[in-house]
């Protein structure tokens, strides 16, 4: 289906947009601006404070030519305690034209809950995996990267990333001992290495574009299993493929802005970017797809996931197993 060629698009923008990254924070005429970010890779790297809860709030919007296709935020609390995790989450999105608002609630054990705010509904999913319930096994642990410093080559390799960036970077140093460090690049900038990148993602799009048309009047199961449930139905009348295009040939990279916060110790506090793709769909026709997002992180270990209030309410259950393969 042509959600694959989707996905491998965005991957493999997402991948460019990781490269492109490295290379615009580690250009720029300001040495104590680059050494300022490195200082915060460093703190990060070495970081050993334990985080055992926080809070999450994200934004995320996607515009086709102009055009606002999808809008979503929501604000997640987490809480760890030896294997298990506790999470609560309230969201809400519109996805062209259609609005759907909800909250989620898990303590750990093998069953959620979903509420539907949207039409007052309630849903207990049970029978779920411990990838989806919040128990995650010790070897995960076990596998972290240990604690450790940067090291001459990966500081050298970073090094050899600087590009013909030179102006793009800025960091401003705020009263309270946090910063502010931006990156804000035109299309005229972009590193060749990316330009290249994005090239091959576009030829292998419009390949698998190709090979998934036979594939396109297929419905996965799952989909068939969830046209009953209200907060899922309508979606199947979008025309997708008329508001979200895939690029499958010269697709480029036009405009890029990432603006992170950092506290006095140089932790991530909160994330903003914008990304700006341009390309032709089959028919040849050029679009221009805007993402735009924003993140961050508070209440570190001071974080209480909400329960969920089963009084006086109906949950209709639903069973994950009938979703596994």
């Amino acid at each position: 289906m042509k959600k694959k060629t989707k996905v491998l698009m965005i991957g493999a923008a997402v991948a460019a947009v990781s490269m492109f990254t490295v290379t615009a924070f580690a250009s720029t005429t300001n040495t104590e601006g680059y050494k300022a970010f490195k200082e915060v890779l460093k703190a990060n790297q070495m970081s050993e404070q334990t985080l055992e809860s926080a809070t999450l709030n994200g934004s995320f919007t996607v515009k086709v030519d102009g055009e606002t296709v999808l809008e979503a935020d929501g604000t997640a609390k987490v809480k760890e305690a030896g294997i298990q995790q506790s999470v609560s989450s309230d969201f809400d999105f519109n996805l062209m034209g259609i609005e759907r608002s909800g909250s989620v609630y898990s303590s750990g054990d093998d069953k959620l809950y979903l509420v539907d705010e949207t039409h007052g509904l309630h849903y207990q999913v049970v029978n779920l995996d411990d990838e989806h319930t919040g128990r995650y096994h010790e070897q995960q642990e076990e596998g972290d990267a240990e604690h450790r410093p940067m090291n001459k080559a990966e500081e050298a390799l970073l090094d050899y990333l600087v590009g013909d960036l030179k102006d793009d970077f800025s960091v401003v140093n705020h009263a309270n001992g946090s910063k502010t460090i931006t990156v804000d690049v035109s299309k005229e900038e972009v590193p060749l290495a990316v330009r290249l990148l994005m090239d091959v993602a576009s030829a292998a799009g419009k390949d698998e574009h190709q090979h998934t048309i036979a594939a396109e009047a297929e419905v996965p199961a799952e989909l068939e299993l969830i046209k009953d449930i209200p907060f899922f139905q309508g979606f199947e009348e979008l025309n997708l493929e008329e508001q979200l295009p895939e690029l499958t040939k010269d697709a480029a990279i036009e405009h890029v802005r990432l603006q992170l916060t950092v506290d006095p110790d140089n932790r991530l506090q909160g994330v903003k970017g914008e990304l700006e793709v341009s390309g032709k769909d089959e028919e040849g026709v050029t679009h221009r797809v805007k993402l735009e997002g924003a993140g961050g992180i508070s209440s570190i270990n001071k974080t209480t996931p909400d329960a969920y209030d089963a009084a006086g309410k109906t949950a209709v259950i639903i069973d994950a197993e009938a979703f596994q393969d």
